[in-house]
């Protein structure tokens, strides 16, 4: 009976925890380090050959099948549906942290990595402690729209990077 008790107390304990590789997953590294020698730059891949249409990752190539491609094209299956998600993120935003921010503070997925947190449900830098939706009314010479564009950025962005 103990026996059955310890396996069920393990396989729930198992089942509540996130995958090993949420907690220390880097999708962008992992894109950096597997697929960016062929399709470069997630984003400006993304951009380039891939839309959404009613809510399917559609591209240039596969075009009814891409996400089932994915599937085998080098993705572990536990990351298959965070890539994808990032993709359809990353090829529905304007660029605008790469035309108004990268000049100074490098791709975004490195900023967000080096410098900015979450903290109770606002994005924040980490020197600072500042909401970045606060910091950006008065920095980089963002209009209102693309203030919150750029957070909204962002704030996905930690999500997908690993923090240093």
């Amino acid at each position: 009976m103990k026996i059955i008790q310890c396996f069920a107390t393990m396989i729930l304990i198992a089942v509540m925890q996130p995958p090993a590789w949420a907690a220390e997953r880097d999708l962008h590294d992992y894109w950096d380090g597997r697929c960016a020698s062929c399709h470069g730059h997630a984003a400006q891949f993304a951009r380039k050959f891939l839309r959404v249409e009613d809510g399917k990752l559609v591209g240039t190539h596969h075009k009814d099948t891409l996400e089932a491609f994915l599937e085998h094209h080098y993705l572990t299956p536990d990351l298959h549906q965070p890539v994808v998600a990032m993709l359809k993120a990353q090829a529905t935003t304007v660029p605008v942290f790469a035309s108004k921010c990268g000049g100074c503070h490098g791709t975004a997925a490195d900023f967000a990595r080096q410098s900015l947190s979450m903290q109770q449900g606002t994005l924040v830098g980490k020197k600072t402690g500042k909401p970045v939706a606060d910091y950006l009314k008065q920095h980089g010479g963002v209009s209102p729209a693309e203030a919150k564009s750029v957070t909204e950025v962002l704030q996905r962005l930690v999500g997908e990077v690993r923090p240093l």
